[in-house]
């Protein structure tokens, strides 16, 4: 059961991945083979239940792309069920303190290293059965925390010191909100700020990432040293694809 995502960042190998928002199996199949790291799921934002979530991971197999999940919240039972359901991973939100981040690394890994629950009913079928997951679950769990507040940052080097992070990631919407920039998330100031983070990040050897709005913006972290980018999402695409060929056609129908 070893994670290829957490081989890939550990080697230096950057790792794409896109926010799977349309939770329809019909959808999760087309996207089971697409060259991709990983496909990201959101509890915090969209309406998801972990009904739909085991829906989704069966829908995907059998894939090679890694399915990292954004619990509601920093919290040890739903991390529990997100990871006893077959994700591959944790981006836990609002990490604000190293205490924060502990709290995390813990929800991940079963005593003696954290305090996880035992119970991973679909995690263990699809990863050789309960003994082999036990032997290897703590070693291969990615859990990658966001640091997107002022807070977050004035805090970072206790939280970077916090051992068992698989990686930072900067939410840039809401570290600009923080930061009194709600009207202006491209603010210089805002930018500066992730830069330090992941300046940071790479000085103590913790792989960072970004979510990025688009391929433009994911690139241009990648290629300041970012190694976790998840950009835009499948209904982003299928906009932009509806808008394109209407563009494409506009001229026919004008006729």
């Amino acid at each position: 059961m070893k994670s290829r995502l957490l081989t890939s960042v550990q080697q230096g190998r950057p790792v794409v991945g896109i926010s799977h928002v349309i939770q329809d199996e019909s959808v999760t199949e087309t996207l089971r083979d697409v060259a991709l790291d990983f496909l990201f799921i959101d509890f915090q934002h969209i309406a998801i239940t972990i009904e739909t979530l085991q829906r989704t991971l069966i829908a995907l197999q059998p894939t090679e792309l890694s399915v990292l999940v954004r619990p509601p919240s920093n919290d040890t039972v739903a991390i529990g069920q997100i990871l006893d359901a077959g994700a591959d991973g944790v981006i836990v939100p609002m990490v604000n303190t190293a205490d924060d981040a502990i709290r995390a690394v813990a929800a991940v890994r079963y005593p003696p290293e954290g305090n996880r629950s035992w119970g991973p009913r679909r995690a263990q079928r699809i990863h050789g059965g309960p003994e082999q997951y036990a032997r290897h679950a703590n070693d291969n769990v990615v859990v990658i925390i966001q640091v997107e507040t002022e807070e977050a940052v004035k805090n970072l080097d206790d939280i970077l010191a916090v051992p068992g992070l698989s990686g930072v990631m900067v939410g840039p919407a809401d570290l600009a909100i923080s930061m009194g920039h709600l009207h202006d998330r491209t603010n210089p100031r805002v930018r500066d700020t992730m830069q330090s983070v992941m300046d940071r990040c790479r000085q103590r050897g913790v792989p960072f990432g970004y979510f990025a709005a688009s391929a433009e913006d994911g690139a241009y972290w990648i290629e300041r040293g970012g190694l976790i980018v998840t950009c835009s999402s499948d209904t982003a695409f299928v906009a932009q694809g509806v808008t394109q060929i209407s563009d494409q056609l506009a001229a026919a129908r004008a006729r």
